[in-house]
């Protein structure tokens, strides 16, 4: 039998959910087969050469739009996991605001099916709500059956608080998570951006940040009444967050999602009118964009979610109040985060509470070149982008944020120190609405492995035998 190719990633500085250690990482087989710092070489071995770049666990996002069915003009499921790959993902999360919704078993299952073949792992969540019209329960005990572990109407929240505390109740038994687009959609009809002093000014229809705090509190007292657990989806502002960090000192069963564009940019961006910055939940102000930050420091999130949303360009070049709401995320969340924590670092506003025995990693490790708050922040995130949606949307193992021997070899290689602008032709999503066209980030994902499988070489899919 021959023996099974390996691949050395040599001269990286690991990281995982037990910290930082700078170490040699060797796979083979579709795990990994060894790390240390004394690898006997091989001449069949392929080596990478990871001086001054992380090795990390790839990512898991919680809420990706991949349109399929129906919305195929804007995205397929294979454009979306092509985005995801160089985006670091291995896995994806679909929401199920499609056309039709993905509200009945036979649904879920066609989609898993479709799916099934590609190299970024596609799961997907069901609606709470038949079509999700919000008046009548989807049947969450089928759903169950085929596999379903998160049930949302995203894209619009559940308005009827009796259905709400219902689905809770159900759910709860089955052990089914229900998140919560939290939205009270009567304090915000025909709104835009973020309701204040600019979208006065460009007279546009503004939603307030009370809709979609109303709604948090309303649906935390009925997760508390019902015993139940609620994850609530793209939380915007400040004092949401402190409602959801109340609710978990009090005992409530709560967890929450905060999403790059919301820790990355605020409602200024809109002045000009660009509709590539309408999104529902709107940009904020710079005073919700800050209190995000805090409660990302102090571990209120739990996950980091791109809530990607791709759409036509016709649906998007439109003006402010007529375009759809909704940006692509996948292939540039951990660049747009990277590039923000300096700022975040210099400000001072925020610290972020990292665990002792990690803090200690960072402690022992010297580095030269990367500052120590910033691989503090690092590791934050990493945790809401990899092991914990992992477990929030079911994952097992494979995606349990350790670099390990005989671990899933789902990792990728991130370079700290790399400037790229973003421009249309490096855009992998059929979609074409980045809010990030134009700007040059800092980071970038270089190479990507899916159980083994090198997905991304030198910041470029492998097409051969992956995607073809």
């Amino acid at each position: 039998m021959s023996k099974a190719v390996r691949t050395v990633i040599r001269g990286g500085l690991v990281v995982d959910r037990r910290g930082y250690r700078a170490e040699d990482v060797s796979i083979a087989a579709g795990v990994v087969a060894a790390i240390t710092s004394d690898f006997e070489p091989d001449a069949s071995d392929i080596e990478i050469d990871a001086r001054h770049k992380i090795v990390m666990p790839a990512f898991v996002d919680p809420h990706t739009h991949l349109r399929v069915p129906g919305g195929e003009e804007a995205e397929t499921l294979a454009s979306g996991t092509r985005a995801a790959a160089l985006g670091g993902y291995a896995a994806v999360f679909a929401m199920p605001n499609t056309e039709p919704a993905l509200d009945s078993p036979v649904r879920i299952s066609q989609l898993l099916n479709a799916a099934a073949a590609l190299p970024v792992r596609v799961l997907c969540a069901a609606s709470i709500t038949r079509d999700r019209a919000g008046v009548e329960l989807a049947p969450f005990y089928g759903l169950r059956q085929v596999g379903v572990r998160v049930v949302t109407d995203d894209g619009s929240g559940l308005q009827d608080a009796h259905l709400m505390r219902r689905a809770l109740e159900y759910c709860s038994e089955l052990g089914i998570v229900v998140a919560q687009h939290a939205e009270v959609e009567a304090l915000f009809r025909k709104g835009v951006m973020n309701e204040g002093q600019l979208s006065a000014r460009l007279g546009v229809g503004g939603i307030p940040a009370s809709a979609e705090e109303v709604m948090v509190a309303r649906d935390i007292e009925l997760a508390r009444a019902a015993g139940a657990r609620i994850h609530f989806l793209h939380l915007s502002t400040a004092r949401s967050a402190e409602l959801v960090a109340r609710a978990k000192a009090e005992g409530v069963a709560v967890s929450a999602e905060v999403t790059p564009h919301h820790l990355t940019m605020t409602e200024d961006l809109l002045g000009g009118y660009d509709s590539r910055f309408k999104v529902n939940p709107p940009l904020r102000a710079r005073v919700d964009v800050d209190g995000l930050w805090e409660h990302l420091g102090l571990g209120t999130f739990d996950v980091i979610g791109t809530d990607h949303a791709p759409h036509p360009m016709w649906k998007k070049n439109a003006p402010l109040d007529q375009a759809a709401f909704g940006m692509l995320g996948l292939q540039h969340s951990i660049a747009a985060l990277w590039s923000e924590i300096p700022q975040v670092v210099a400000r001072g506003r925020v610290a972020v509470a990292t665990p002792d025995a990690v803090r200690a990693t960072i402690n022992d490790l010297g580095s030269d070149y990367l500052d120590p708050e910033e691989l503090a922040w690092l590791w934050q995130i990493l945790s809401m982008m990899s092991w914990k949606p992992a477990e929030l949307i079911g994952l097992g193992s494979g995606f349990v944020g350790d670099i390990m021997p005989g671990s899933t070899a789902n990792l990728l290689v991130f370079d700290p120190l790399a400037n790229r602008e973003v421009t249309l032709g490096s855009i992998a999503s059929k979609a074409r609405n980045s809010p990030y066209l134009g700007r040059t980030l800092r980071g970038q994902v270089v190479d990507l492995f899916v159980e083994g499988r090198r997905l991304v070489a030198d910041g470029s899919l492998i097409e051969e035998g992956n995607w073809i």
